[in-house]
């Protein structure tokens, strides 16, 4: 039967006596809206999912025979009272279908109900950025600074149907948008596989933008104007519906003039063994003709037909969607072995389900591929389940012994078991694919899934720990962040591709004529006690004016060993940032060579950046010098800290820790460290003054609007000391399970390391740019066109809080973010703002990014030409002048253009393991081993700040490391009504539910402990079409 989507009607007027006192009515332009508005309270606590039920009812008692003590219905009683009489005599047990409406890690209806705007559920960004080692960067999308006029594809999970749409604005942090169904909506940061950037102007905006509801309106009304289908008329969308439209048209011409080649694409793209990753417009090269182009490029319409055609095919084609940017997302192709893989399993699976209708069928196919598999898959998880108990939190429970249940696996139940790790690990399938289906199936037929929470994914992501395809602590991060031309080992580490023997390819030091011995020069390498690559040391340098200094940052010199063409370097460029994932270390370069070579040490090489600064710490004078090291003294950071008298204010320092298990101590590196009272008055002198000079640059920067330091996050460390992991022909087998220490990471000890590696990196890029050498630069691009805005916020509102302690909320982060943008890389240089920085490159770490190498073979080739011209090099100038050839350099600046966004993509995934979602995951298990295998104590009850609202539920942070949580409303358990929720509300609640593989935890309400007090803004009329114009110059 088909359930009612609301409750009854209520007018308008009845439902606006909810409103407090004046709420709305200073917007008197446009009555439609304000009743909607009006209205909106209404449903602001409704759950929109239309779902469909499959009842099985019992045998009806009024069936009954006369002995039976059920009475039948009194005469004369009213229908009503008779129905609710049978319902509790007759209960009934009700599957119910998949939702029109579904949530994040959920799958969707969308084969009996037709796919249409209102139905797209868009992805929810975190809005607050992270902070990572020297700068802020969100690290989840670039694509979320869209300009107005912007033309974009919007598209969720849960949805096959693409949805074009204008971008009209940012206001207060939320983005606007006109789709080419005439409906508008607003979001909180959206991902976009597709943009055209100034697809229309802005006055062409001002009719749609004149009609969206006041900046100030909440984003509560906000979402219920638009789920009542309010906003901007298609009248007033006229001219933009029209120019989607032709897009559209023009695009779906160029797929049917090219229509054979399209669909066949996988003759022309696909590699028999290996993966490819191709970005839209090489795809376009290979599959549409010349003749297609237009002065010598393909047009947005002709892009956006391969790319349509691209996503229609869900085995052959997948985009690398949480990793992409707008101009440079990637699509992973499948090798025609993988496809095969699919295909084979999808067709065992329909013979099967063939056969189970059919009992005379399935008495004549005992040798069904899935029927053996079952059989096997039965005994090895029977077994595993004597040791280890099942959970449906997306990962199985822990243990002390190891489960040897070896199993003669066929060829065909491996491709079986490869099919459910593409579906489950990799989570290849799009939400909406049929192909979601062939994996459910294969749980149901196994028998052993019944207490899951639906065939879903999660449930073949303990299949696979069950049956030892993967440990039971693995992390599903580890594959749904792919790195291209990279191989995930099962049970940890990566494959790259085997290059030979790396050090062959070794050279003699490229800059031994100019390298110079850094005699009676101390340098200090200060790092973690568990770093074990040093890649940076600093010392200082009188002179003999007493109030100017010259500090000097020696760098780590690898690229004086190898060049930029060498397989060497090609494996660095692989996976070009460090991976310090517990459990899960990747280092950009083989270890061997790191420890026997390059790593800072007496007698070793390194590339020294130089700066005279004053005790104002005004830069006076900058150079760069190869060098070798002879006195090396290595230190910690408390330890430096403590030899100089520095006490380093951590604000947030009383975030606490928490652990699963008691770690072991930390093992130290194999280096001699010195403690404050091996060094001598001298050398303390030094380190005194080093800091002083940082500290004063660093003040000159925050004057600027840099930000004072960075936030903590919240992250695990893991100990394996007692976990016993053996693999058995490709399978693996536990015994113990790993200790999870959960803490805030912290503030180093002393700034003086952090203050004088910025320093370096702006000498670097003010040396290369002096003379013209194409370098990877970091910038903000976007926060310069909001210059005066971005400082004056920053010295204002965010800086003021960080230096207090105070956590900034989710309205400072939009703002921040929506003024900020995002720091790209390029080869043109501009301020970065985050820093209070000029310009900015990154050169201080080249044991463990790429793109710090880069710099360091540029500069490099620079240092050898300007040896041979006995002279520095001259900067082209406008074009024009008597500049230097620089065809010396390892990379010309189209060359870089070209690969600057890959490495930038994959340094973003690189980064997102380590610091967002394998760290977030590594929390989660040891909240699911704590909360349901009761290894350790957790609250009984958490604080939710509500962050944000939806249809269904509550999104919000608790009080306990920040973990992001979902209440939904039918959770909240009469302790609010979902119509009075704001953001900033604050619930106490209990835990429900958590999932490792989908990253969710849930909860219900206990009680209301803070209610964010409604208050009205003096003004809310609407903007106008100039009004508009500036706001989002403002704000975009």
């Amino acid at each position: 039967m088909l359930q009612a989507s609301g409750r009854s009607y209520v007018c308008w007027r009845c439902a606006a006596q909810r409103l407090s006192p004046g709420t709305f009515s200073s917007w008197p332009r446009t009555a439609p809206v304000t009743r909607s508005l009006a209205r909106a309270t209404q449903y602001t606590n409704l759950t929109y999912t239309r779902e469909l039920a499959t009842v099985h009812h019992t045998k009806s008692n009024y069936d009954a025979p006369a002995s039976s003590s059920a009475a039948g219905p009194a005469p004369g009683m009213p229908i009503r009272s008779r129905l609710r009489k049978w319902e509790a005599e007759n209960p009934t047990v009700a599957e119910m279908m998949l939702s029109d409406h579904a949530d994040e890690g959920e799958l969707t209806n969308n084969f009996t109900r037709p796919q249409n705007v209102g139905m797209v559920q868009l992805d929810l960004n975190d809005s607050a950025p992270l902070f990572t080692g020297d700068e802020l960067v969100d690290l989840r999308s670039d694509d979320a600074m869209l300009d107005a006029g912007d033309l974009v594809e919007l598209q969720s999970g849960a949805s096959r149907r693409p949805i074009l749409a204008i971008c009209l604005g940012r206001v207060n942090g939320y983005e606007h948008f006109y789709t080419d169904s005439g409906k508008w909506f607003p979001a909180l940061g959206i991902r976009t596989l597709f943009v055209v950037n100034n697809f229309v102007s802005v006055e062409e905006l001002e009719p749609v933008i004149a009609a969206l509801p006041p900046a100030d309106v909440a984003i509560e009304a906000l979402s219920v104007l638009h789920d009542l289908g309010e906003g901007p008329t298609r009248q007033a969308g006229a001219a933009l519906l029209r120019k989607m439209l032709a897009f559209s048209q023009h695009a779906e011409a160029v797929y049917q003039e090219n229509a054979g080649t399209l669909d066949a694409s996988s003759a022309f793209i696909g590699d028999p063994v290996k993966h490819r990753y191709l970005t839209l417009h090489e795809i376009a090269d290979l599959l549409l003709p010349e003749s297609t182009k237009q002065g010598g490029k393909f047009s947005t319409h002709a892009l956006y037909a391969v790319h349509r055609a691209m996503l229609q095919d869900e085995v052959f084609f997948r985009p690398l969607r949480h990793v992409g940017h707008k101009r440079s997302y990637l699509f992973e192709i499948s090798p025609l072995s993988e496809v095969r893989v699919i295909q084979q399993v999808e067709k065992y699976v329909r013979e099967y389900l063939h056969s189970q209708r059919d009992s005379k069928a399935a008495r004549l196919t005992t040798d069904s591929p899935i029927e053996s598999f079952v059989s096997r898959a039965q005994k090895v998880i029977d077994e595993s389940r004597k040791h280890r108990e099942w959970s449906d939190n997306g990962m199985i429970g822990p243990s002390s012994q190891s489960v040897l249940a070896k199993t003669d696996w066929s060829a065909t139940d491996l491709e079986i078991l490869q099919f459910i790790e593409l579906w489950a690990s990799y989570q290849k399938f799009p939400q909406y694919s049929p192909l979601q289906a062939v994996g459910s199936a294969l749980l149901r037929a196994i028998d052993r899934y019944q207490e899951a929470q639906g065939y879903l994914p999660p449930a073949g992501w303990t299949l696979l720990q069950e049956v030892g395809w993967i440990p039971p602590w693995e992390i599903p991060a580890r594959y749904s962040v792919r790195f291209p031309g990279v191989e995930i080992k099962r049970g940890g580490s990566y494959v790259r591709p085997f290059m030979g023997l790396l050090d062959r390819h070794l050279k003699r030091d490229r800059l031994a004529v100019i390298r110079k011995p850094l005699k009676n020069v101390t340098a200090y390498c200060i790092d973690d006690i568990t770093a074990r690559e040093i890649d940076d040391a600093v010392s200082l340098e009188r002179t003999t004016n007493p109030e100017e200094y010259w500090i000097h940052v020696h760098v780590a010199d690898p690229a004086s060993s190898f060049d930029a063409d060498t397989p060497v370097a090609k494996h660095a460029e692989l996976i070009p940032e460090a991976i310090y994932l517990p459990g899960h270390l990747e280092p950009m370069l083989p270890e061997s060579l790191i420890q026997d070579r390059f790593s800072l040490a007496p007698d070793r090489p390194c590339l020294t950046f130089s700066a005279l600064v004053n005790t104002n710490g005004v830069v006076l004078n900058e150079k760069i010098t190869p060098n070798t090291l002879e006195d090396v003294v290595y230190m910690t950071y408390e330890d430096a800290a403590s030899a100089i008298g520095e006490v380093r204010e951590d604000p947030f320092s009383e975030g606490g820790q928490w652990s699963l298990g008691t770690l072991r101590k930390v093992e130290e590196v194999n280096r001699k460290m010195t403690r404050p009272e091996g060094l001598t008055e001298d050398q303390k002198d030094d380190l005194a003054i080093l800091s002083k000079l940082g500290k004063a640059i660093q003040a000159s920067r925050l004057e600027k609007g840099a930000t004072p330091f960075f936030q903590p996050r919240p992250t695990a460390t893991v100990d394996f000391n007692d976990v016993n992991l053996e693999e058995h022909d490709g399978f693996l087998f536990a015994s113990g399970d790993p200790l999870i220490h959960v803490h805030y990471s912290q503030l180093s000890g002393t700034d003086l390391v952090e203050n004088a590696m910025k320093l370096a990196n702006e000498v670097a890029a003010r040396w290369c740019h002096q003379r013209g050498i194409p370098i990877p630069y970091r910038t903000q691009p976007h926060a310069v066109r909001n210059a005066t805005l971005v400082q004056q916020y920053a010295r204002d509102v965010l800086n003021p809080m960080l230096l207090s302690g105070a956590r900034p909320d989710e309205k400072v982060w939009k703002r921040m973010q929506s003024l900020l943008g995002v720091d790209e890389v390029s080869t043109t240089p501009g301020p970065h703002f985050t820093l209070g920085s000029d310009m900015y490159t990154k050169a201080t770490s080249p044991l463990r990014r790429f793109g710090d190498l880069i710099v360091h073979w540029q500069i490099e080739a620079a240092l050898a030409e300007e040896k041979k011209l006995g002279r520095e090099l001259k900067k082209i100038k406008g074009g024009k002048g008597e500049g230097d050839d620089l065809s010396f350099l390892p990379f010309s600046r189209e060359r870089l253009d070209r690969m600057l966004p890959m490495i930038r993509l994959r340094e973003k995934q690189a980064r997102a393991l380590t610091n967002v979602n394998g760290a977030d995951q590594w929390i989660l298990q040891a909240m699911v081993r704590a909360w349901r295998f009761k290894e350790a104590s957790l609250p009984e009850t958490f604080k939710l700040t509500v962050t944000h609202v939806t249809r269904s539920r509550l999104l919000g942070r608790l009080d306990w490391f920040d973990r992001r949580a979902i209440l939904k409303r039918d959770e909240l358990n009469g302790v609010a009504l979902g119509a009075d929720v704001r953001l900033g509300d604050v619930f106490e609640v209990r835990l429900t539910d958590i999932n490792v593989h989908s990253r969710q935890i849930f909860v219900e309400a206990v009680s209301l402990v803070e209610k964010v007090r409604d208050e009205t803004e003096s003004s809310q009329v609407p903007l106008d079409a100039e009004e508009v114009k500036d706001a989002l110059v403002e704000t975009i």
